[in-house]
This record gives structure tokens, sequence and C-alpha cells, in this order.
């Protein structure tokens, strides 16, 4: 399997939210920096950080583009986050039920094998779509 199809599969088990197939995915010793700058080391860290934000929100990934050059694949990333409660302290910014959120990313991925050894994730661009109220 390319290194590409490799990611789509991962991206779709994130999509799924599919915890124990995204678990398989990273090195025991995974080293995360999203964003935010916030910065998970492990599996079960980052498996605990996306838990209850895919419970609050349904969060899609959508790959614009990807490709990879040794071990480190690189990826333009689009991020739908659509609340399903309000959340005045969401990591991304406050949202109200039925808002959306989007976030544009570059994201390096260097791997070793089948596993993501080390992720690191720069925001390109955000846009805040409110439901309609009424």
């Amino acid at each position: 399997m390319t290194p590409e199809a490799h990611f789509l599969a991962y991206i779709d088990a994130f999509n799924r939210s599919d915890f124990d197939a995204l678990g398989n995915y990273y090195a025991p010793g995974i080293r995360l920096v999203i964003g935010n700058g916030t910065e998970l080391v492990g599996r079960r860290a980052i498996i605990d950080f996306y838990r209850p934000v895919k419970a609050a929100t349904h969060r899609t990934i959508t790959v614009l583009q990807c490709f990879h050059d040794g071990n480190v694949l690189a990826a333009e990333l689009e991020s739908e986050f659509l609340a399903l409660e309000d959340l005045p302290d969401f990591t991304a910014g406050a949202m109200r039920k039925g808002d959306r959120r989007y976030i544009n990313s570059l994201v390096l991925y260097d791997f070793d094998g089948p596993h993501y050894t080390r992720i690191r994730a720069a925001t390109l661009k955000r846009e805040y779509r409110p439901a309609p109220r009424g």
C-alpha cells in the first residue's frame, strides 16, 4: 500500500471515530502537535484528546491533497466541526449547537512503516459559520 493510500485509510478511521483502528496507526511514542501548539505524546494521549471532541462535534476531515517524500507525508486538510451541543469552551473556539467551524491545515506526518511517529499541524485558515437562529 502506498503511503498516500495508507493515509487515506487512516483518515477514514478518524472520520468513522474508529478509535481502535486509529490507535493502530500511531507508534507507541508518537508526538502530535496540533494547530494551536498543544503537544500530545503517546497513542493514549491522542485518543483521549479526540474522544470528547468527537462526542461533542461531528468532526470530519477532507484531504485536499497529500504527497510523500521518503518517510514524510505532507497533507492539506480541511476539518469541519458541527457542534452537537453548546460548546462555550471548545478548543477551536466557542460554538453553539448547530454551528460549524472549518479549519484548513498543513500537516506533516513522519512515519516508520505503518506507524506515524510524529505529526505536526499548522493552521492555514479558520472559518466560523453560525447556525441560523430564529
